[in-house]
């Protein structure tokens, strides 16, 4: 088996704390190592550093071969353009050979449980040995969550693995209750495994668009002047004949922004006073007294300052756009 990890990220979701220099798979947030460092170690933990790779933009090459030295450089695969997760897997599996079982893992997940962890892949690479198609990992939900995509399961298969009916979109608070009642649908946890031969296959059928350039150009900037920019569930997840599920026994979280660090523990800032209010997130470096108010992020550093109703963190990315 041959891992990929996804290396991209833009620094949007947790400016000012991370920037497009300084993106979320870099950061400290959990201990004294980066999102990106304990990625690595949960994966090394049984996988050989030589059956690695990681995909990430040129822009971070020294920063990756910085956090992850025992991975080979030869490992690290620059794109010259961020173009999205589908050309991140396209480039890195056509490198591989396509009888290979492939693991897909974001770098910048919360996976504290790494036995665990471990266990549902040796489920999911056994599985792949006698059967064809794409293996997600699927989390059983813990309250109706409205920043994660959903997968629908159908039938078991045998034991945790199910096949997918379908994947749905970040659904409204409504809809996700109503998925926790009916119990049968999963968060969706942006890790996958598949043979190598029948990714590509099936890239070929559903996304030609994406895998063609690959075939056309041996320069990788060329090529990805051509592939649109899209993510892998839109292109091929979505579409392709035979999608199955493992239905994870481990804590996940994709530390999606600084609501999902309150929710995971951390505190706020040891110099940061609340009166009068409720539910509120501070991280900050200076003291900071909040007064009357509720369900609010106040994040400051040396890039700037992030004031924020919890609800309204998704809007970040436009924000940071008027910024000149």
């Amino acid at each position: 088996m041959k891992i990929i990890i996804l290396a991209g990220g833009s620094g949007e979701r947790f400016w000012p704390v991370s920037t497009a220099e300084t993106p979320k798979q870099f950061l400290k947030l959990f201990g004294e190592k980066t999102l990106l460092r304990q990625t690595f170690e949960r994966l090394s933990f049984k996988a050989s550093p030589k059956d690695i790779y990681i995909v990430t933009h040129r822009n971070y090459k020294e920063k990756t071969l910085a956090e992850v030295p025992e991975i080979p450089k030869e490992n690290i695969l620059l794109e010259p353009s961020k173009k999205n997760t589908a050309p991140a897997c396209t480039y890195a599996c056509l490198q591989l050979d396509k009888d290979e079982i492939i693991f897909i893992v974001p770098a910048d997940h919360f996976i504290p449980q790494i036995e665990e962890f471990w266990s549902d892949v040796e489920v999911a690479e056994k599985f792949l040995q006698t059967h064809q198609g794409i293996l997600t990992f699927g989390i059983v939900p813990t309250r109706p969550e409205t920043n994660y995509g959903y997968i629908e399961v159908s039938q078991q298969i045998e034991g945790e693995i199910f096949k997918v009916q379908r994947f749905h979109e970040k659904p409204d608070y409504k809809t996700a209750l109503n998925y926790i009642e009916k119990g049968s649908y999963l968060w969706n946890s942006g890790m996958f495994m598949y043979k190598n031969n029948y990714f590509i296959e099936q890239m070929k059928r559903h996304a030609p668009q994406v895998i063609q350039p690959f075939f056309m150009h041996s320069d990788i900037e060329k090529t990805y002047d051509l592939v649109p920019s899209i993510s892998i569930d839109y292109a091929l997840m979505e579409k392709a004949e035979q999608m199955y599920t493992v239905k994870a026994r481990f804590i996940w979280s994709d530390v999606g922004n600084f609501l999902s660090l309150k929710e995971l523990g951390m505190k706020n800032s040891k110099d940061a006073v609340t009166i009068d209010s409720e539910n509120v997130f501070i991280n900050t470096t200076k003291p900071t007294i909040v007064i009357g108010m509720s369900d609010v992020v106040i994040v400051e550093t040396q890039n700037g300052i992030l004031v924020s109703k919890m609800q309204g963190l998704e809007k970040i990315r436009d924000a940071l756009r008027k910024i000149t």
